[in-house]
């Protein structure tokens, strides 16, 4: 394998793997933090690595829905800074979800897990599901962090402009 078509979420789905590593970073004397602090949930983890590397793809599956869902918004150069603190809120809300919030996500990934690889599709309707969670979850002050984010880069680039267009006279 060479660096170029090298994907660490294929090695989240190799359990030899996720056990080896995992095993690694217990063997070292010392707290190995790189990643994920799993802590006391190492062993859950390592017990089913199956059940992470679904984790990561229910995550992937959310944070999909939230860049096409700021893409829309057509934010310019505010997109990338929207998209990050959204990623971030998420995130967080997500760490402890509510049980309607659970069942909602684990249907969508229970769906896409019921096809073949490479057969599952993020459909309209499965943007329209997450979204519905996101609108749940985020809080109006997280919309306002998001917008002001965006708002924060945009202002940046019409000062720079404005400061390029006045040392050029």
């Amino acid at each position: 394998m060479t660096q170029n078509d090298f994907s660490f979420m294929d090695l989240l789905e190799d359990d030899a793997w996720f056990e080896a590593s995992a095993r690694r970073e217990e063997a070292v004397d010392c707290e190995a933090l790189a990643g994920y602090g799993w802590g006391s949930h190492l062993g859950s983890v390592m017990a089913n690595p199956q059940g992470y590397s679904h984790f990561a793809e229910l995550r992937s599956m959310v944070m999909q829905a939230w860049q096409q869902l700021v893409t829309e918004w057509d934010l310019g150069i505010g997109t990338e800074a929207a998209e990050a603190k959204g990623q971030e809120l998420i995130l967080k809300r997500l760490h402890q979800p509510e049980p309607e919030i659970q069942e909602t996500l684990m249907a969508l990934l229970e769906a896409k897990l019921s096809k073949p690889q490479g057969e599952w599709e993020m459909t309209k309707t499965v943007h329209a599901e997450i979204r519905a969670v996101l609108g749940k979850v985020l809080t109006p002050d997280d919309w306002k962090a998001i917008a002001e984010s965006a708002s924060h880069d945009i202002y940046a680039q019409v000062v720079r402009h404005e400061l390029v267009t006045v040392e050029s006279l």
